[in-house]
């Protein structure tokens, strides 16, 4: 007699994982980079994830990371 699985479909399902989890093992250390604007662009990759990269739809995050970086590059 076979025991049953506890979750037959844990095979066909990936667990569910945060935005970014991927973005932030890979690109830390270019995030990192980006300094006081690191919030801005995480801010604008959950933006374009939620809009299903609708970049439109996250204008108001582009502009906020484009001004930051304009800051920066100014100081």
């Amino acid at each position: 007699m076979e025991k049953a699985t506890e979750n037959p479909n844990s095979e066909t399902q990936p667990p569910p994982h945060p935005n970014h989890q991927m973005d932030a093992d890979d690109d830390d250390e270019n995030v990192k980079q980006l300094k006081e604007c690191s919030s801005l662009y995480l801010s604008l990759q959950d933006c374009l994830v939620d809009s299903n990269r609708d970049w439109k739809s996250c204008q108001k995050h582009v502009q906020a990371l484009k001004a930051c970086h304009e800051r920066r590059t100014k100081k």
